[in-house]
């Protein structure tokens, strides 16, 4: 299909991808290295972004109706940080996204002063949302990590089946970024009258298996934004122009699931937020460049 096309990154590789990693704190308790019941499974030591993991602050919270993932980095000030609320798709639970996907990691990566949130959501389209409230969770996490949210903007990421999660969010006042990577399978036209509802909503777009909804969407604002053809493979090849555009559509060359774990969306699309950028997080590392896969975590959930 000949594709409309207003700006285009044409020619980018992706060779030197990094293996999907993992190191999760097995502790319901915020991450202490002195704390003998926590297991780390990665040497900090030996890799910088297990140990900007480490020395960052992790709780897994019982939430009401499913756990609840916080990560905040050494450094974290509210006053300049972001919240970042990222939701799992299908066949997936958040135990299982939080170290398979290696959030911690790919957020410390992104070197953003950043609050990672992770609730529960459905892992098949017969189960209903977890959470359908945004600020509830943010504040079940605030009263439990006794830390203040993030100040300067609020973004939710969803990534397949948690279309569902985030179009029940979109009348969340405190919502500014939406980023829908490979999750536009819901009613277009309610992501394209939360876009038109406020100057402040920023939208971006990643299309592979959804491509027919994120090109619909698109042709819905055409000449509001910018489109690339491939998604850059480091941060430095990012246009100016898709660096500052309040809606960014990107048409991806990587696979469904490699979208979430190869450690290269993710954090690229994170440095993208005008949020301060931690000097002692790993952002200089390579975008991929995950620690080594210790113990191969859980099997997703099954329908």
């Amino acid at each position: 299909m000949q594709r409309a096309r207003r700006a285009v990154v044409a020619g980018l590789g992706i060779a030197g991808l990094g293996v999907i990693a993992l190191a999760w704190i097995g502790s319901a308790r915020a991450n202490d290295p002195n704390d003998p019941d926590v297991v780390t499974t990665v040497d900090a030591g030996t890799h910088p972004i297990a140990a900007a993991v480490q020395a960052g602050r992790h709780l897994r919270i019982d939430g009401p109706r499913g756990p609840i993932h916080v990560w905040i980095p050494a450094g974290y000030h509210a006053d300049t940080a972001a919240t970042i609320v990222y939701v799992h798709g299908y066949w997936d639970t958040v135990d299982t996204a939080w170290t398979t996907h290696q959030l911690p990691e790919q957020a410390a990566l992104s070197g953003l002063n950043a609050m990672l949130i992770a609730p529960e959501a459905p892992s098949h389209q017969r189960m209903p949302v977890n959470y359908p409230d945004l600020t509830e969770v943010i504040r079940i996490v605030e009263d439990e990590l006794g830390v203040p949210r993030g100040a300067a903007l609020t973004a939710a990421i969803g990534h397949s089946g948690a279309f569902r999660t985030l179009n029940a969010w979109l009348d969340e006042p405190m919502l500014d970024h939406l980023v829908m990577i490979d999750a536009m399978y819901g009613d277009e036209d309610l992501i394209v009258e939360w876009y038109r509802s406020s100057n402040r909503h920023r939208l971006i777009m990643v299309g592979e298996d959804t491509v027919l909804g994120t090109e619909s969407v698109s042709a819905k604002l055409p000449d509001q934004g910018v489109t690339l053809d491939r998604f850059p493979p480091s941060y430095e090849l990012w246009p100016p122009e898709a660096r500052r555009a309040r809606l960014v559509y990107i048409r991806a060359q990587f696979g469904h699931m490699a979208l979430v774990t190869e450690g290269i969306v993710l954090p690229s699309i994170l440095r993208l937020f005008p949020v301060e950028r931690l000097a002692d997080l790993p952002w200089k590392e390579p975008l991929g460049s995950l620690p080594p896969l210790i113990d191969g975590g859980t099997d997703a959930a099954a329908d």
